[in-house]
């Protein structure tokens, strides 16, 4: 993975910033820690999966949802 010219789908942070989560649909992931010694190993994992969470909502969004009209509601988003 060529971390200058790779273009990550989702790029989040965890609630206190500690995790930084990048991923692309095709699987690769990158993650960045920091201030790791703030955090139990409880709550490193709790960080881990709130980011976790938010990547994968993101990821699960298709490309350009946001463009069309949201058939729920029939306007759009």
């Amino acid at each position: 993975m060529a971390q200058d010219r790779w273009q990550p789908d989702a790029d989040v942070y965890s609630p206190d910033r500690s995790v930084r989560l990048r991923a692309d649909r095709s699987g690769q992931l990158h993650v960045d820690l920091r201030d790791l010694h703030r955090h139990t190993e409880e709550s490193l994992a709790g960080q881990v999966r709130a980011a976790a969470r938010v990547a994968l909502a993101t990821l699960q969004v298709e490309p350009g949802a946001a463009d069309r009209p949201d058939r729920r509601h029939g306007g759009r988003r």
